[in-house]
């Protein structure tokens, strides 16, 4: 069964570091990258004794298949080939409405339009 991979965070670090947040069919994950072969390669970090850290198979909450789609979904976005996914609801009104504009969104300028809803509009708009 094919994972819902979204990724809301890349950060460079450095030249061959980055860090990464998002989701894996709604669960959520960080990942950070260590260099392999001279190539940056994400590794899903996770919560052990307060800490963040590369976690055993037996001890993860992600199985090898979420593992290796949440690595390969990385490096798509890491090499510009897919781009970021943006949660819009966590926008505010303020940045919300900017975006509806930038996307020419119809509607939004209604009073009675919610955050909830105006964070839809915008999301349909930008797929």
């Amino acid at each position: 069964m094919a994972k819902v991979i979204k990724v809301t965070l890349l950060a460079r670090i450095s030249d061959t570091q980055f860090t990464a947040a998002g989701s894996c069919d709604g669960r959520p994950f960080v990942a950070r990258t260590i260099v392999y072969r001279g190539e940056p390669i994400f590794k899903v970090q996770e919560d052990s004794e307060g800490e963040l850290k590369h976690l055993t198979m037996k001890d993860s909450s992600f199985d090898r298949g979420d593992r290796i789609a949440i690595a390969r979904r990385l490096k798509q976005v890491r090499v510009g080939e897919a781009e970021l996914d943006t949660d819009f609801s966590q926008l505010t009104v303020k940045e919300l409405r900017v975006k509806a504009k930038e996307l020419s969104v119809k509607g939004w300028r209604d009073g009675a339009v919610r955050k909830a809803q105006l964070a839809d509009m915008v999301q349909q708009a930008a797929s």
